[in-house]
């Protein structure tokens, strides 16, 4: 058996009451060493669940990860991005990712209800933000766990929903409550253009700078703002064009220059044709924009196309005439519904049926967003995202776009750091103390062992090993308590915080058992090698004096 340990444990036993003298010296360095370790474990878990909260609501407004055109620049407007150029679905296969989604931002600027003031003026408040069209394939657990009033607004790819998500603090300025319509202007070349908006409902997150900025809108709504992707329309006109009925294609999207594709024929800029059919037919045509690459260049096409399907049922007399009495004639029109219409003219009814394939706009969007399983994953994450794409896109990293707080979050480890060390320091000071209180009271058993033919080493062993026990003990305690405060803050969050300071309006506690662990390997080990020192002492004590000492 390991003598020195044996005796070590004998005076642990506290046998024979020769240590009663030590035992507040003893009993204040396991507090200082229990007090020391549960601040260090609090600091390391606090500083983890302020990191992870900050995080976790920045990746909410933004993502890990996202994609956008290369076209793109610092501003808030969005620039198209072809999303069938980007293979999504190899994307959500990668075992990192938890989901993609479309986006786009748009700035625009919200204005209020009317207020009226005591003089009886009628005011109006206005919000200069930025909205965020967001679709069907949108992640909405974060804006569900941040919601205070309303829902959560589901959009879908074929619908164009007016609802919108806005912020309590730009609720509250606008005084706007969930289920009451805003107006919304959008900058446009043209000049600003007008829409409104159902808010169906609030949130609030705590990171002030995000809240005031940020609505949420139907990317539908983005797309058709700006124009992305192209949009057919068939119609016959009401009345006859130089002695003929008339099919016109119209058209909406993209730069405005447009060519008609119609049945197998190439494109042309001709968007009306003679209507004269004679029987049951459906006519098709394509539409896209156009645009020279350079001077004498050939025009290319520019958007995804559009079609769209008209088709013809003629009833009565068979003895059709395609041309009509006068220049300018009007036909009987009656709207049956939105895609149907009836025509007649000489007797002969025609009912028209239009089909479209709802426009290409969903083939665009400002760009895409990586959610992945675990913020830790992000550098490896980036790597992944760019083996699956083209690098003329620009990828980006949630990080990337908000250097600032990032690095903020970052000096808090700083911090850590140094309450690391002046918790150890200090746990050294006591235990160093404690050992040295401990040596001069045993100072007659270790000339008894040296007289007995103990060695130098081995009576310094059992100092080393009691100060070992008492370090073990104070960490135990400091663990438990630390545990205790942890478990009960996420409980009943008692602990609270002015969130227009901190982002968070609880002292959010997070359990990084690596890290934990870490910490108390660390504090054991250096308290442990820092008795190395002061247990030299004992090989200053000489047998003769030290039996004699009292």
């Amino acid at each position: 058996m390991n003598t020195a340990l044996y005796i070590a444990k004998r005076m642990l036993e506290n046998k024979g009451g020769t240590q009663n003298r030590s035992k507040p010296i003893v009993f204040l360095a396991i507090a200082g060493i229990t007090l020391g370790i549960s601040v260090m474990i609090l600091s390391i878990s606090i500083a983890s669940g302020f990191q992870k909260e900050v995080r976790e609501k920045i990746v909410g407004f933004g993502s890990h990860i996202q994609i956008s055109s290369s076209y793109s620049n610092v501003s808030f407007e969005s620039s198209p991005l072809l999303v069938s150029e980007i293979d999504t679905a190899e994307i959500r296969s990668d075992k990192k990712v938890k989901s993609v989604q479309v986006f786009a931002y748009k700035p625009a600027i919200i204005q209020s209800k009317n207020k009226r003031e005591k003089d009886g003026k009628i005011i109006r408040d206005i919000q200069g933000v930025v909205f965020k069209g967001i679709g069907a394939d949108f992640n909405s657990s974060f804006f569900s766990t941040h919601l205070i009033k309303g829902k959560v607004p589901k959009y879908s790819e074929d619908l164009v929903s007016d609802s919108i998500l806005v912020s309590k603090s730009i609720a509250d300025k606008l005084n706007v409550k969930t289920g009451e319509k805003v107006a919304v202007f959008f900058i446009k070349e043209t000049g600003p253009q007008q829409r409104n908006f159902i808010v169906s409902g609030i949130y609030e997150t705590g990171l002030e700078d995000f809240d005031k900025q940020f609505c949420f809108v139907d990317i539908n709504q983005i797309r058709r703002l700006n124009n992305w992707g192209i949009s057919a329309h068939l119609r016959v006109n009401e009345n006859c064009e130089y002695n003929y009925v008339v099919l016109e294609a119209l058209a909406r999207g993209g730069n405005k220059n447009y060519r008609y594709q119609w049945g197998d024929k190439e494109f042309s800029a001709e968007n009306k044709q003679i209507l004269c059919p004679i029987k049951d037919t459906v006519i098709r045509v394509v539409v896209s924009d156009f645009e020279a690459m350079g001077y004498l260049e050939p025009l290319e096409m520019q958007s995804i196309p559009d079609t769209a399907w008209l088709t013809i049922k003629v009833s009565g007399d068979e003895n059709i005439k395609c041309n009509c009495r006068t220049e300018e004639e009007s036909l009987q029109a009656d709207y049956i519904n939105d895609s149907t219409t009836q025509f007649i003219k000489d007797g002969v009814t025609f009912t028209t049926v239009l089909r479209t394939s709802g426009g290409s706009s969903n083939h665009y969007s400002g760009g895409i967003e990586v959610l992945l399983n675990d913020f830790e994953q992000l550098s490896n994450g980036e790597e992944v995202i760019e083996n699956y794409i083209s690098p003329i896109y620009n990828v980006t990293t949630i990080v990337q776009q908000n250097e600032e707080i990032f690095n903020w979050l970052n000096m808090l480890d700083m911090n850590v750091y140094i309450i690391l060390g002046l918790m150890i320091l200090v746990a050294i000071v006591n235990m160093t103390s404690a050992l040295l209180v401990l040596i001069l009271e045993k100072t007659r058993t270790i000339g008894i062992l040296k007289a007995l033919g103990a060695d130098d080493w081995m009576v310094q062993k059992i100092f080393v090993y009691n100060g070992a026990f008492l370090i073990l003990k104070g960490i135990i305690y400091g663990n438990l308590l630390a545990f205790a405060v942890i478990f009960l803050q996420n409980e009943f969050h008692f602990l609270t915080l002015p969130q227009e300071n901190y982002y968070v309006s609880v002292v959010p506690m997070d359990f990084p058992v690596m890290s934990i662990i870490i910490v108390n390997v660390l504090a054991f080990v250096v308290c442990y090698l820092a008795l190395i020192l002061p247990s030299y002492i004992v090989t200053k004590i000489t047998p003769v004096k030290a039996i004699k000492f009292e």
